[in-house]
Protein backbone atom coordinates (compact mmCIF):
# COMPACT_ATOMS: atom_id res chain seq x y z
CA UNK A 1 0.00 0.00 0.00
CA UNK A 2 2.85 2.33 1.03
CA UNK A 3 5.11 1.49 -2.04
CA UNK A 4 1.77 2.20 -4.09
CA UNK A 5 0.94 5.58 -2.61
CA UNK A 6 4.53 6.87 -3.13
CA UNK A 7 5.01 5.77 -6.99
CA UNK A 8 1.69 7.80 -7.32
CA UNK A 9 3.28 11.00 -5.50
CA UNK A 10 6.11 10.36 -7.86
CA UNK A 11 4.04 10.38 -11.25
CA UNK A 12 2.04 13.53 -9.97
CA UNK A 13 5.19 14.75 -9.27
CA UNK A 14 6.58 14.13 -12.70
CA UNK A 15 3.92 15.02 -14.55
CA UNK A 16 3.70 18.13 -13.12
CA UNK A 17 7.31 19.25 -13.41
CA UNK A 18 6.98 18.08 -17.13
CA UNK A 19 5.78 20.76 -19.90
CA UNK A 20 2.43 21.56 -20.40
CA UNK A 21 0.64 19.99 -22.72
CA UNK A 22 2.36 16.69 -23.17
CA UNK A 23 0.50 13.98 -22.77
CA UNK A 24 3.94 11.70 -22.62
CA UNK A 25 7.15 11.10 -21.13
CA UNK A 26 10.43 9.75 -21.58
CA UNK A 27 14.09 9.32 -21.13
CA UNK A 28 16.08 10.99 -23.55
CA UNK A 29 19.71 11.02 -25.10
CA UNK A 30 20.94 12.77 -21.91
CA UNK A 31 24.58 11.52 -21.02
CA UNK A 32 25.77 10.19 -24.06
CA UNK A 33 28.97 11.15 -24.81
CA UNK A 34 31.32 11.99 -27.72
CA UNK A 35 34.73 13.03 -29.18
CA UNK A 36 33.46 15.08 -32.38
CA UNK A 37 30.78 18.15 -30.37
CA UNK A 38 28.97 18.44 -33.78
CA UNK A 39 28.54 14.83 -34.85
CA UNK A 40 27.30 14.29 -30.77
CA UNK A 41 24.88 17.57 -31.32
CA UNK A 42 23.37 16.24 -34.47
CA UNK A 43 22.94 12.23 -32.72
CA UNK A 44 21.61 14.02 -29.65
CA UNK A 45 18.67 16.07 -31.83
CA UNK A 46 18.29 12.90 -34.09
CA UNK A 47 18.01 10.66 -31.08
CA UNK A 48 15.72 12.91 -29.34
CA UNK A 49 13.17 13.16 -32.11
CA UNK A 50 12.58 9.30 -32.13
CA UNK A 51 12.62 9.13 -27.76
CA UNK A 52 10.76 6.63 -26.92
CA UNK A 53 7.79 7.61 -24.49
CA UNK A 54 6.15 6.23 -21.87
CA UNK A 55 1.98 6.68 -21.22
CA UNK A 56 1.51 9.07 -17.83
CA UNK A 57 -1.10 5.90 -17.09
CA UNK A 58 2.21 3.45 -16.91
CA UNK A 59 4.33 5.55 -14.81
CA UNK A 60 2.61 4.71 -11.16
CA UNK A 61 3.49 1.06 -12.34
CA UNK A 62 6.96 2.05 -12.30
CA UNK A 63 9.08 1.43 -8.85
CA UNK A 64 9.83 5.00 -7.16
CA UNK A 65 14.10 4.59 -8.00
CA UNK A 66 13.13 4.24 -11.52
CA UNK A 67 10.67 7.15 -11.39
CA UNK A 68 13.30 9.64 -9.62
CA UNK A 69 16.04 8.28 -12.11
CA UNK A 70 13.64 9.02 -15.22
CA UNK A 71 12.81 13.16 -13.69
CA UNK A 72 16.17 14.50 -14.62
CA UNK A 73 16.42 13.13 -17.74
CA UNK A 74 12.58 13.85 -18.74
CA UNK A 75 14.18 17.91 -17.50
CA UNK A 76 16.65 17.69 -19.66
CA UNK A 77 15.47 16.68 -22.61
CA UNK A 78 11.57 16.75 -22.66
CA UNK A 79 9.86 14.76 -25.47
CA UNK A 80 8.89 16.67 -28.62
CA UNK A 81 5.72 16.41 -29.39
CA UNK A 82 4.87 14.42 -32.58
CA UNK A 83 5.61 14.86 -35.95
CA UNK A 84 8.58 17.55 -34.78
CA UNK A 85 10.82 18.58 -37.39
CA UNK A 86 14.45 19.58 -37.01
CA UNK A 87 16.33 21.33 -39.96
CA UNK A 88 19.96 19.58 -39.30
CA UNK A 89 21.47 21.51 -41.55
CA UNK A 90 20.90 24.76 -40.08
CA UNK A 91 23.08 24.17 -37.08
CA UNK A 92 24.71 27.21 -35.17
CA UNK A 93 27.08 27.35 -32.87
CA UNK A 94 26.16 29.93 -30.01
CA UNK A 95 28.68 31.80 -27.68
CA UNK A 96 28.41 30.75 -23.71
CA UNK A 97 30.27 32.26 -20.62
CA UNK A 98 31.94 29.17 -20.14
CA UNK A 99 34.84 27.18 -22.20
CA UNK A 100 33.94 24.13 -21.22
CA UNK A 101 30.10 24.76 -22.45
CA UNK A 102 29.72 24.68 -26.04
CA UNK A 103 25.75 25.47 -27.29
CA UNK A 104 24.14 24.27 -30.32
CA UNK A 105 20.89 25.45 -31.74
CA UNK A 106 18.71 24.52 -35.27
CA UNK A 107 16.06 25.71 -36.65
CA UNK A 108 12.60 23.39 -36.11
CA UNK A 109 8.59 23.43 -36.96
CA UNK A 110 5.91 22.05 -34.64
CA UNK A 111 2.85 20.52 -35.72
CA UNK A 112 0.68 22.24 -37.31
CA UNK A 113 2.89 25.40 -38.58
CA UNK A 114 4.89 26.62 -35.05
CA UNK A 115 8.57 27.88 -35.75
CA UNK A 116 11.03 26.96 -32.82
CA UNK A 117 14.11 26.36 -31.98
CA UNK A 118 16.17 23.63 -30.40
CA UNK A 119 19.27 23.87 -28.44
CA UNK A 120 21.80 21.49 -27.51
CA UNK A 121 23.94 21.79 -24.73
CA UNK A 122 27.59 19.75 -24.40
CA UNK A 123 29.97 19.97 -21.48
CA UNK A 124 33.45 18.91 -21.26
CA UNK A 125 33.93 15.85 -19.76
CA UNK A 126 38.06 14.83 -20.62
CA UNK A 127 38.65 14.88 -24.07
CA UNK A 128 35.33 14.16 -24.92
CA UNK A 129 31.67 15.98 -24.59
CA UNK A 130 28.79 15.31 -22.56
CA UNK A 131 24.97 15.62 -23.28
CA UNK A 132 23.38 17.88 -20.81
CA UNK A 133 20.19 19.42 -22.45
CA UNK A 134 18.23 19.07 -25.33
CA UNK A 135 15.38 20.98 -26.20
CA UNK A 136 12.84 23.73 -27.12
CA UNK A 137 15.11 26.70 -26.31
CA UNK A 138 13.79 28.81 -23.49
CA UNK A 139 13.92 31.83 -22.71
CA UNK A 140 16.98 33.61 -20.68
CA UNK A 141 15.46 34.32 -17.13
CA UNK A 142 16.93 36.86 -15.27
CA UNK A 143 15.32 35.77 -11.84
CA UNK A 144 13.79 39.28 -11.69
CA UNK A 145 16.99 41.38 -12.38
CA UNK A 146 15.28 44.78 -10.37
CA UNK A 147 15.96 43.07 -7.38
CA UNK A 148 19.22 42.25 -7.52
CA UNK A 149 21.08 45.29 -7.41
CA UNK A 150 22.16 47.44 -3.96
CA UNK A 151 19.22 49.70 -4.25
CA UNK A 152 16.97 46.77 -3.71
CA UNK A 153 18.91 45.89 -0.28
CA UNK A 154 19.06 49.31 0.48
CA UNK A 155 15.18 50.06 0.14
CA UNK A 156 14.48 46.60 1.80
CA UNK A 157 16.56 47.74 5.04
CA UNK A 158 14.36 50.98 4.93
CA UNK A 159 11.01 48.99 4.34
CA UNK A 160 12.14 46.73 7.35
CA UNK A 161 12.84 49.58 9.59
CA UNK A 162 9.79 51.69 8.54
CA UNK A 163 7.32 48.40 9.31
CA UNK A 164 9.15 47.53 12.88
CA UNK A 165 8.74 51.62 13.60
CA UNK A 166 5.00 51.08 12.75
CA UNK A 167 4.44 48.54 14.91
CA UNK A 168 4.90 50.30 18.17
CA UNK A 169 3.40 53.66 17.07
CA UNK A 170 -0.39 55.27 16.25
CA UNK A 171 0.41 53.95 12.20
CA UNK A 172 -1.71 51.77 9.87
CA UNK A 173 0.96 49.31 10.38
CA UNK A 174 0.01 49.21 13.97
CA UNK A 175 -3.89 49.62 13.35
CA UNK A 176 -4.04 46.23 10.90
CA UNK A 177 -2.05 44.10 13.62
CA UNK A 178 -4.51 44.92 15.99
CA UNK A 179 -7.44 44.11 14.11
CA UNK A 180 -5.74 41.04 12.90
CA UNK A 181 -5.27 40.43 17.05
CA UNK A 182 -8.78 40.88 17.54
CA UNK A 183 -9.55 38.35 15.02
CA UNK A 184 -7.46 35.73 15.92
CA UNK A 185 -8.93 35.62 19.34
CA UNK A 186 -12.42 35.97 17.64
CA UNK A 187 -11.47 32.38 16.19
CA UNK A 188 -8.83 31.47 17.71
CA UNK A 189 -10.13 27.67 17.97
CA UNK A 190 -10.94 27.32 13.93
CA UNK A 191 -6.98 29.58 14.00
CA UNK A 192 -5.67 26.12 16.24
CA UNK A 193 -7.43 23.96 13.75
CA UNK A 194 -6.51 25.24 10.80
CA UNK A 195 -2.70 25.35 12.15
CA UNK A 196 -3.30 21.61 12.75
CA UNK A 197 -3.94 20.90 9.30
CA UNK A 198 -1.59 22.78 7.57
CA UNK A 199 1.50 20.94 9.99
CA UNK A 200 -0.20 18.14 9.51
CA UNK A 201 0.32 18.21 5.63
CA UNK A 202 3.76 19.51 6.35
CA UNK A 203 4.93 16.92 8.42
CA UNK A 204 3.15 13.86 6.25
CA UNK A 205 5.24 15.99 3.09
CA UNK A 206 8.69 15.48 5.31
CA UNK A 207 7.55 12.02 6.03
CA UNK A 208 6.54 10.59 2.66
CA UNK A 209 10.02 11.95 0.92
CA UNK A 210 11.58 10.23 3.69
CA UNK A 211 10.78 7.34 2.65
CA UNK A 212 11.56 8.04 -0.85
CA UNK A 213 15.22 6.01 -2.59
CA UNK A 214 18.25 7.83 -2.58
CA UNK A 215 18.19 8.28 -6.02
CA UNK A 216 14.86 10.84 -5.92
CA UNK A 217 18.03 13.57 -4.56
CA UNK A 218 19.49 14.17 -7.77
CA UNK A 219 16.04 15.15 -9.18
CA UNK A 220 15.01 17.32 -6.32
CA UNK A 221 18.36 19.06 -6.40
CA UNK A 222 17.75 19.69 -10.48
CA UNK A 223 14.40 20.97 -9.47
CA UNK A 224 14.88 23.33 -7.00
CA UNK A 225 18.15 24.39 -8.46
CA UNK A 226 16.23 25.42 -11.28
CA UNK A 227 13.17 27.05 -9.23
CA UNK A 228 15.92 29.06 -7.00
CA UNK A 229 17.73 30.93 -10.25
CA UNK A 230 14.16 31.71 -11.72
CA UNK A 231 13.01 33.80 -8.98
CA UNK A 232 16.91 35.28 -8.73
CA UNK A 233 17.97 33.96 -5.39
CA UNK A 234 21.24 31.75 -7.15
CA UNK A 235 22.51 35.38 -7.85
CA UNK A 236 21.33 36.94 -4.78
CA UNK A 237 22.99 34.20 -2.82
CA UNK A 238 26.42 34.90 -4.94
CA UNK A 239 26.31 38.45 -4.52
CA UNK A 240 26.95 37.99 -0.73
CA UNK A 241 24.53 41.26 0.32
CA UNK A 242 22.70 39.73 3.29
CA UNK A 243 19.79 42.92 2.84
CA UNK A 244 19.32 41.81 -1.11
CA UNK A 245 19.16 38.32 -0.57
CA UNK A 246 16.71 38.86 2.40
CA UNK A 247 15.18 41.41 -0.33
CA UNK A 248 14.40 38.18 -2.73
CA UNK A 249 13.27 35.63 0.00
CA UNK A 250 10.46 37.98 1.07
CA UNK A 251 9.71 38.99 -2.19
CA UNK A 252 8.78 35.60 -3.11
CA UNK A 253 7.54 34.60 0.06
CA UNK A 254 5.10 37.80 0.54
CA UNK A 255 4.67 39.07 -2.37
CA UNK A 256 4.38 36.04 -4.60
CA UNK A 257 3.13 33.22 -2.52
CA UNK A 258 1.02 34.76 0.22
CA UNK A 259 -0.52 37.69 -1.95
CA UNK A 260 -0.72 36.06 -4.94
CA UNK A 261 -1.39 32.32 -4.09
CA UNK A 262 -3.05 31.97 -0.77
CA UNK A 263 -4.58 35.58 0.08
CA UNK A 264 -5.66 35.61 -3.81
CA UNK A 265 -7.39 31.92 -3.01
CA UNK A 266 -8.89 33.11 -0.02
CA UNK A 267 -10.63 35.98 -1.57
CA UNK A 268 -12.81 33.44 -3.44
CA UNK A 269 -14.67 32.67 -0.39
CA UNK A 270 -12.28 31.05 1.74
CA UNK A 271 -12.12 27.25 1.01
CA UNK A 272 -9.47 27.46 -1.77
CA UNK A 273 -7.06 28.58 -0.08
CA UNK A 274 -7.08 25.39 1.91
CA UNK A 275 -6.78 23.15 -0.59
CA UNK A 276 -4.31 25.45 -2.67
CA UNK A 277 -1.91 25.29 0.54
CA UNK A 278 -2.69 21.92 1.43
CA UNK A 279 -1.52 20.32 -2.32
CA UNK A 280 0.95 22.83 -2.25
CA UNK A 281 2.69 22.44 0.99
CA UNK A 282 2.79 19.15 1.15
CA UNK A 283 4.49 18.53 -2.57
CA UNK A 284 7.53 21.02 -1.17
CA UNK A 285 8.00 19.44 2.05
CA UNK A 286 8.31 15.96 0.43
CA UNK A 287 10.89 17.50 -1.98
CA UNK A 288 13.04 18.82 1.15
CA UNK A 289 12.00 15.68 2.69
CA UNK A 290 14.18 13.94 0.03
CA UNK A 291 17.24 15.76 0.73
CA UNK A 292 16.76 15.54 4.66
CA UNK A 293 16.64 18.28 7.17
CA UNK A 294 20.02 17.53 8.82
CA UNK A 295 20.61 17.64 12.95
CA UNK A 296 21.50 18.93 15.49
CA UNK A 297 21.97 23.37 15.79
CA UNK A 298 21.42 23.10 11.71
CA UNK A 299 18.21 21.20 12.22
CA UNK A 300 16.88 23.55 14.71
CA UNK A 301 18.10 26.65 12.51
CA UNK A 302 15.89 25.02 9.71
CA UNK A 303 12.49 24.37 12.50
CA UNK A 304 12.63 27.85 14.06
CA UNK A 305 12.79 29.29 9.74
CA UNK A 306 9.72 26.92 9.73
CA UNK A 307 7.56 27.48 11.99
CA UNK A 308 7.88 32.01 11.05
CA UNK A 309 7.16 31.19 7.41
CA UNK A 310 4.53 28.47 7.73
CA UNK A 311 2.74 30.29 10.79
CA UNK A 312 2.64 32.91 8.39
CA UNK A 313 0.68 31.11 5.16
CA UNK A 314 -1.50 29.44 7.47
CA UNK A 315 -2.69 32.83 9.07
CA UNK A 316 -3.51 33.64 5.55
CA UNK A 317 -5.68 30.49 5.29
CA UNK A 318 -7.14 30.66 8.58
CA UNK A 319 -8.27 34.55 7.33
CA UNK A 320 -10.13 32.48 4.51
CA UNK A 321 -11.63 29.83 7.09
CA UNK A 322 -13.00 33.18 9.21
CA UNK A 323 -14.04 34.41 6.18
CA UNK A 324 -16.53 31.55 5.65
CA UNK A 325 -17.25 31.05 9.38
CA UNK A 326 -18.75 35.25 9.28
CA UNK A 327 -20.41 34.66 6.47
CA UNK A 328 -21.85 31.40 7.65
CA UNK A 329 -23.16 33.55 11.20
CA UNK A 330 -24.29 36.66 9.33
CA UNK A 331 -25.01 36.07 5.91
CA UNK A 332 -23.91 38.56 2.97
CA UNK A 333 -24.86 41.64 5.04
CA UNK A 334 -21.41 40.60 7.16
CA UNK A 335 -19.29 40.27 3.62
CA UNK A 336 -17.61 43.66 4.65
CA UNK A 337 -16.86 42.40 8.07
CA UNK A 338 -15.57 39.01 6.80
CA UNK A 339 -13.18 40.08 4.33
CA UNK A 340 -11.72 42.95 6.98
CA UNK A 341 -11.15 39.89 8.99
CA UNK A 342 -9.09 38.56 6.22
CA UNK A 343 -7.24 41.51 5.78
CA UNK A 344 -6.06 41.71 9.10
CA UNK A 345 -4.05 38.36 8.41
CA UNK A 346 -1.53 40.11 6.13
CA UNK A 347 0.46 42.56 9.08
CA UNK A 348 0.47 39.75 10.67
CA UNK A 349 2.10 37.50 8.24
CA UNK A 350 4.28 40.44 6.72
CA UNK A 351 5.45 40.29 9.95
CA UNK A 352 6.29 36.66 10.28
CA UNK A 353 7.50 36.80 6.93
CA UNK A 354 9.98 39.61 7.60
CA UNK A 355 11.71 38.80 10.31
CA UNK A 356 12.04 35.02 8.34
CA UNK A 357 13.27 36.38 5.48
CA UNK A 358 16.46 38.01 7.42
CA UNK A 359 16.67 35.19 9.72
CA UNK A 360 17.10 32.98 6.59
CA UNK A 361 19.40 35.54 4.41
CA UNK A 362 21.86 35.58 7.46
CA UNK A 363 21.42 31.55 7.96
CA UNK A 364 22.42 31.20 4.38
CA UNK A 365 25.00 33.80 4.13
CA UNK A 366 26.63 33.95 7.17
CA UNK A 367 27.06 30.54 8.71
Amino acid sequence: MRRTFLRVVLALFLVAVSFAGHAQVGVGPVGQTGSDPEVLADETVTSWLSTDVVALAELSRLDAETICETLPSLLAAPPPPSGTDVQLDDRQLRPTDNADLLRYTYAAEVPPNRLEVVEVLLSREGDAWRVERVGFQLPATTGRSWLNTPQAGFAFIFLSLLFTLGAFRPTLVRRGLELGAEALREHRRLVVWTMVLGWSFVFFGFWTGSQLPDACEEAVILVLGGALEQVGATAALASGDIARTAAVIFYQNFAVVTLTVLFGSALLFGIPAYLVAGLSFFAQTTAFGVLGLGSGVGLLAIVILMILEFTAYFLIVAGGGMLVATLARGGFQALGVAYRKLFAMLPWAAALLLVGAWYEAILLLAF
